[in-house]
């Protein structure tokens, strides 16, 4: 009875310790600090010897009072220096003598949703870079973007044995991701590890913009009946090290490791003065999609993909005739830095919503108007 008891005992042990989880998965979207590794829990507030507070406490959790490319306002109490929350209708809320909102039930939470996803090993987010890749580089491979900007390859594919052309949008969360998060990284420089992957798509015949795209991408791996929101996008990118080529340094600002904390530059992405710009109806006026069914009138689709329906629309005219665009950010038309840039996703989310989800409307790639 003795040996049994004792391999039971180990069993458990082994257990307890991480060993022989049965069902454990390598590719899980938990964090590193969820399966144990406390000290790795960038929710749990530690001390440094920098003499300065981490101004982060709030990191994950908040909307917070920032400047143009997103970098949060620092406030100075007794000596330390703390982030600076902000209540629902964007005013600062009162701090006490050690950084603690007074009232923290004023204070507005981040959601993240599905863009949890980037909280997976690094490993997994490479993988799925690979799998992109391997679309955006199949043979013979032409790119375009779809209706919300998302990357779409079409390529030659053997299928059943003969050749065909055969077209895929990068619509895979993670994929997206993982593309979002080697351009806010390396926009079409070179990388560390050399020649830049994506470069080609900023060459001709496409001469794509690297942030224009990073925006779709992130949009793309968000919900798709959610927001993005400027807080939202600003922890994901703390979350991956996208910094970008020329990051901000925030002074008096650190992380869990006693390093200044590091934020995109989007007033000077590119270190030569560029700063990022979007401009909504520059961006959906030329991308167009069609009704099927029209005044009660149902119009097929034939075998090349085409209707004979008369109800076309440019994606920007038809959502602002009919109100489809939130105004966050009041009714602009074009917005600069990170709020511009956080307000590329949302619409791209908005866009992505409304036509992916409506059997009754078709995206029209090729269509030019004839007006």
């Amino acid at each position: 009875m003795l040996f049994p008891l004792l391999m039971i005992i180990a069993i458990v042990t082994g257990c307890q310790k991480g060993r022989m989880w049965a069902d454990e998965d390598t590719d899980s979207d938990r964090p590193n600090w969820a399966k144990g590794n406390t000290s790795e829990n960038p929710h749990i507030k530690r001390n440094d010897e920098s003499g300065t507070s981490r101004g982060g406490d709030y990191g994950d959790l908040y909307v917070l009072l920032r400047d143009e490319n997103g970098k949060p306002e620092m406030i100075e109490i007794a000596g330390e220096w703390y982030v600076q929350p902000v209540d629902a209708s964007g005013l600062p809320l009162d701090l006490d003598g050690e950084g603690e909102l007074v009232n923290p039930e004023l204070a507005t939470e981040v959601e993240f949703g599905r863009l949890n996803i980037v909280r997976s090993p690094q490993d997994v987010l490479d993988q799925a870079f690979e799998e992109a890749m391997k679309t955006l580089t199949a043979p013979n491979a032409v790119i375009t973007l779809d209706f919300c900007g998302r990357l779409t390859s079409t390529y030659d594919l053997w299928v059943e044995g003969a050749l065909t052309r055969y077209t895929k949008t990068i619509d895979s969360p993670r994929e997206n991701m993982a593309l979002y998060q080697y351009l806010m990284e390396w926009l079409f420089e070179p990388t560390d590890g050399g020649p830049n992957r994506l470069a080609f798509l900023g060459q001709d015949p496409y001469n794509f913009k690297p942030l224009d795209l990073a925006a779709s991408c992130l949009a793309a791996g968000s919900d798709k009946t959610g927001t993005v929101t400027l807080d939202e996008m600003i922890y994901i990118n703390g979350f991956i090290n996208a910094w970008g080529i020329n990051p901000i340094i925030n002074e008096n600002e650190y992380n869990f490791q006693a390093e200044q904390k590091r934020y995109f530059n989007f007033t000077n992405y590119d270190g030569l003065g560029s700063t990022y710009r979007y401009n909504r109806r520059e961006t959906y006026r030329n991308r167009y999609i069609q009704f099927l069914v029209w005044n009660n009138v149902y119009y097929p689709v034939d075998e090349n993909g085409e209707s004979n329906s008369p109800a076309i629309f440019s994606i920007a005219d038809y959502f602002e005739l009919n109100g489809l665009f939130t105004s966050r950010w009041g009714n602009l038309e074009s917005v600069d830095a990170a709020k511009g840039f956080a307000l590329a996703a949302d619409d791209a989310v908005q866009v992505l919503d409304f036509v992916h989800g409506d059997s009754n409307i078709i995206f029209l790639p090729d269509y030019v108007s004839s007006e």
